[in-house]
């Protein structure tokens, strides 16, 4: 007799980890963007701050 195994298909697999980069991949476009937001902001700021 085969050993009662209970294995994950791996399409299920392939699917979270297609998530997880798509999960990975908005973060890194969010971060990003809010990055290149803020930093004009900041340097804005800055340059008023030492007139």
């Amino acid at each position: 007799m085969k050993p009662a195994i209970k294995r994950e298909p791996a399409s299920r697999r392939h699917r979270f980890l297609h998530d997880l980069k798509w999960i990975a991949i908005l973060w890194c476009v969010g971060f990003g963007g809010t990055v290149l937001l803020t930093l004009p902001l900041h340097f804005l700021v800055m340059a008023m701050m030492h007139k």
